[in-house]
């Protein structure tokens, strides 16, 4: 283990427990961040939300349980993703990720990757159908690592979507 995972992974368990400071933390962050560029403005839904097709996409970690972990070895993180089958199961479905207490996903994955809250839904006909593939990566990213996911693995996920003809991805944090 280097040292900036087992640095990373200690300021996870003290922000679980000192939540004041997670807090002060993303002030501080959202400061040093406030020269990215802007976000894209929204599209509009296209059809009604009972027939919409909707994705998930996650910065958990979460990846089918066959497919390879995420890197937690790189200082910079690992700006790859991991292709979910729409029909997974969510017991063969796992999370590598060191950078944040994921202990209740572990009992119950829904709280990061909520895709039997996505079947719940279609079956009660507030939306129309889960899309064949959803998608995994790991937050944390930085320095080039960043560049990479934003400018190469974004587009790949945004394709991939298009593909899919995706009318709605819902997006969740780790």
């Amino acid at each position: 283990m280097n040292l900036y995972r087992t640095w990373n992974q200690l300021k996870s368990k003290v922000y679980t427990r000192l939540p004041f400071l997670n807090e002060l933390y993303g002030r501080l962050r959202a400061r040093r961040l406030a020269s990215d560029p802007p976000l894209p403005p929204l599209a509009p839904l296209g059809c009604p939300l009972n027939e919409a097709r909707v994705a998930l996409l996650t910065s958990a970690g979460v990846h089918q349980s066959d497919q390879a972990g995420f890197d937690m070895h790189h200082d910079l993180g690992d700006a790859s993703f991991r292709v979910i089958a729409g029909q997974s199961a969510t017991h063969d479905l796992t999370i590598t990720h060191d950078y944040y207490d994921h202990s209740a996903a572990d009992r119950d994955l829904n709280c990061v990757f909520p895709l039997d809250r996505l079947r719940e839904l279609v079956a009660s006909e507030v939306i129309g159908s889960v899309a064949p593939r959803h998608v995994g990566f790991m937050g944390h990213i930085l320095g080039q690592r960043r560049v990479e996911l934003v400018e190469e693995s974004a587009r790949a996920i945004a394709d991939l979507f298009v593909t899919d003809d995706v009318h709605l991805v819902v997006g969740s944090p780790g």
